[in-house]
């Protein structure tokens, strides 16, 4: 397995005073997890693409409430774990100008990219020493 050529503090998350991401199945979230495959000397540029995006963007949709940006070790998938507040919200999104700008400009940057809807069902942490 080869290494990320990056620190894991490349993309640190910018102190905006956002909520970060809770994960409990009583909330009652949607779940969109968008998988990315890209090359992986662009793995960085879509990354910087989707935290500018999400920063700038997609934090102002309504019933957006989260979002994770995940890459793989070998810089060839970038996953995008995010929560939404139901279903009409991320449709909603979808039709949004701005954002279905942003979908066509992740394309130029990723090979692909596929969204999947998820609820959340469970949740469980490790026991405390």
């Amino acid at each position: 397995m080869s290494t990320s050529q990056e620190s894991p503090a490349a993309h640190e998350v910018p102190d905006t005073g956002m909520r970060l991401t809770t994960l409990d199945p009583g909330a009652g979230y949607v779940t969109l997890i968008n998988t990315y495959v890209v090359a992986p000397e662009r793995a960085g540029e879509l990354l910087d693409f989707l935290v500018r995006s999400t920063l700038e963007t997609i934090r102002y949709v309504p019933g957006f409430v989260s979002a994770n940006l995940h890459v793989n070790f070998e810089r060839t998938q970038v996953v995008n774990y995010a929560q939404w507040k139901s279903h009409e919200a991320v449709a909603a999104a979808r039709e949004n100008p701005k954002v279905a700008a942003l979908m066509r400009q992740q394309l130029e940057i990723a090979r692909s990219f596929a969204p999947i809807q998820y609820e959340l069902r469970n949740s469980v942490a490790a026991a405390s020493p």
